[in-house]
C-alpha cells in the first residue's frame, strides 16, 4: 500500500521509500510511523505527522512511500 492512497488520521509505518535525501532530513525514514492530516486540493502536497512534527510531501512522493497498517 502506498502512503498517498492511506487514509487521513491513521498511523502506518513506513515499510520502503525512495532514496531521497530531503526525506531523510524531514525524518522520514523506513520504520517510521507517520499519519496523514491532510491533502490539499488538485494533486497538491500532503500534510503528514512524524512525531509532533508536521512536513508537506509531494503526491507523487507520497505515491511512492510504501506503507503498512499499525494495528
Amino acid at each position: 500500500m502506498y502512503l498517498a492512497s492511506y487514509e487521513n488520521d491513521k498511523p502506518c509505518i513506513i515499510e520502503n521509500l525512495p532514496d531521497i535525501n530531503l526525506l531523510n532530513s524531514l525524518g522520514l525514514r523506513k520504520g517510521s510511523k507517520v499519519s496523514i492530516r491532510s491533502r490539499q486540493f488538485f494533486g497538491g502536497p500532503l500534510v503528514v505527522q512524524i512525531g509532533t512534527r508536521c512536513v508537506a510531501i509531494d503526491k507523487k512522493i507520497a505515491e511512492q512511500i510504501i506503507i503498512k497498517e499499525v494495528h
